[in-house]
């Protein structure tokens, strides 16, 4: 079973409190093995001259220098007595989003934690924000952290996905990684789905045809095969939680009722034209929830889970 233990951290100096390190504390509370490294990511420039000298590298020596002892003062302003193993480190980079996912996937890490940031609706069509390009790229799980108090005990959510026979078996995957923090944590876990109701536009000229008797049966089915799988996975009948609708109004409408510590959920991972057309679940409604949304790329959910020794 995975265990969140060597948890890599995105610094971001622009902002006045660090939730991703912060939240990385929290788990400390519960693992005392916990391993934190601080990424403070700073931008390469050396292509941005002709010449590289001596004179470039000094001050690229003092320029890191600066900024680990920056992360060092944050780092022991927000660790205060705690005895937590916390390393800083830089990286020089001309890509921001690159220079994570670069780190992340290097094979150190169990878990990558980075504080939200809110996104314009022209980012989804024009530009792809740090956020989700770490998101489509990610080989482990991504905590997006928002500002919010983390409380034991309060509910730990769980998105699930019947649409498709490899969305059935990434829901498994889901359950397991929210198990294990609902017990570390003392959570309780949620299911939530939606049903969306297509109508084929072929129906609308069949004479007699209700739309409502079809969405009301496409709600009973969904209902039907959500209330199988927790039956399953020993989840009671009243912590699951499904309504009529798209995914990214579904979820965040239930969660504002079930007012979540922590929401998990499945990303796609599409890349270029798909992802601006298409989009993914978690991209939409990373903005819209208040909690930490612990995001699981298709990638990482196809890998065999290895069994502890």
């Amino acid at each position: 079973m995975r265990k969140y233990t060597n948890i890599l951290v995105v610094y971001e100096p622009k902002r006045d409190k660090q939730v991703a390190l912060e939240r990385a504390l929290d788990f400390a509370r519960y693992n005392s093995k916990v391993n934190i490294t601080v990424l403070r990511l700073v931008y390469d420039y050396s292509q941005d001259i002709h010449l590289v000298t001596k004179s470039y590298d000094t001050s690229r020596e003092e320029v890191t220098a600066q900024h680990i002892a920056t992360v060092e003062k944050t780092i022991n302003e927000y660790k205060k007595d705690a005895t937590v193993n916390i390393r800083p480190k830089v990286l020089w980079t001309r890509e921001l989003g690159e220079g994570i996912v670069d780190e992340m996937n290097s094979g150190s890490y169990d878990v990558l934690i980075k504080g939200a940031n809110h996104h314009g609706i022209l980012d989804s069509i024009i530009f792809t924000p740090i956020d989700w390009y770490v998101l489509r790229n990610a080989r482990i799980p991504v905590i997006i952290a928002k500002e919010h108090e983390w409380t034991p005990g309060r509910p730990i959510v769980v998105a699930v996905d019947f649409t498709s026979e490899d969305k059935r078996r990434y829901n498994v995957s889901l359950l397991r990684e929210a198990q294990l923090l609902a017990t570390i944590t003392g959570g309780t876990i949620h299911l939530v789905n939606s049903a969306p109701v297509v109508l084929p536009a072929i129906m609308l000229e069949v004479p007699n045809y209700a739309p409502e008797i079809y969405a009301e049966n496409i709600l009973k089915e969904h209902k039907k095969r959500l209330l199988e799988f927790a039956a399953v996975h020993n989840v009671p009948a009243e912590r699951c939680h499904i309504a009529e609708g798209l995914p990214d109004d579904v979820i965040p409408a239930l969660c504002k009722s079930l007012k979540p510590e922590v929401v998990f959920i499945g990303s796609a991972g599409r890349q270029g034209m798909a992802a601006a057309l298409v989009g993914n679940t978690c991209e939409e409604i990373v903005d819209y929830i208040d909690a930490d949304l612990i995001v699981l790329n298709h990638g990482y959910l196809d890998e065999p889970v290895k069994k502890e020794e």
